[in-house]
């Protein structure tokens, strides 16, 4: 289904051979999540942190097929730039943003939307103000607050997400140390996972990351997520403290 883009023509529109190339397969997407809305919410999210390289809406049209869709965009550059948006979130799901099987080009290096939050939140990133409505306005703005570079850490804390009676069973708390450290590792290089069950850091989890970077990624992705009716919380925590189990507030 074609889309009307305003800008369509702007950069120039690939020859058809190669329109493979400008295509990407989304995936997690839900029944109510319309072509238009899609072509929508992602061509101006990419407008807003810069990864379309000219004026409108970089997508052209969009195909949705229940649980998945294709879009395509007007330039194989801006579909390599548009790799960087997987793992966005939209409508309560997070939408998986990659080559369609049927790809058979070299493999494009890339990010996820996880590496724009931790660019946007060292400040390395400055996105447009919302104010005027756009591109700005409807692409999805971080949920984590900036963070000054200098205040952050290898050490992330979070809180919220469990409760003392999470604690208070062995076999329950050793399942919910393995879970955390299975999923907290996918943001990076995680050292050591610590769930105090008594004393003042009970209930809160606190992560060591490799690198700042890493924990960046991890409250990027984490900080504002509902779990059993809780938002989390995701801070950065003292690498000094963290090492005298100081976990006081």
């Amino acid at each position: 289904t074609a889309l009307p883009s305003g800008a369509a023509g702007v950069g120039g529109i690939a020859s058809a051979e190669d329109k493979i190339n400008r295509e990407l397969f989304i995936g997690n997407t839900t029944p109510e999540m319309t072509e238009q809305m899609l072509s929508d919410f992602l061509g101006k999210a990419m407008e807003q942190v810069g990864l379309s390289k000219a004026p409108g809406n970089p997508i052209v049209t969009c195909r949705t097929s229940g649980k998945f869709a294709f879009i395509e965009l007007r330039t194989t550059e801006e579909a390599a730039s548009a790799l960087n948006l997987n793992n966005i979130p939209y409508l309560g799901a997070q939408l998986r943003v990659g080559r369609p099987s049927k790809y058979t080009g070299p493999e494009t290096p890339h990010g996820n939307w996880e590496d724009i939050l931790a660019k946007y939140m060292s400040g390395e990133l400055q996105l447009p103000s919302a104010g005027g409505g756009g591109a700005a306005a409807a692409a999805p703005a971080p949920t984590a607050p900036a963070v000054p570079a200098t205040d952050a850490t290898r050490v992330v804390e979070l809180r919220h997400m469990l409760t003392q009676q999470d604690l208070e069973n062995d076999e329950e708390y050793k399942d919910i140390l393995e879970d955390t450290t299975e999923e907290c590792g996918q943001f990076g290089s995680l050292k050591k996972v610590v769930i105090p069950r008594t004393g003042p850091g009970a209930t809160k989890i606190f992560l060591e990351y490799a690198t700042k970077d890493d924990a960046a990624k991890a409250i990027a992705s984490l900080a504002g997520r509902t779990f059993d009716g809780r938002k989390v919380t995701a801070v950065y925590f003292d690498e000094g403290r963290f090492a005298a189990e100081d976990y006081t507030d």
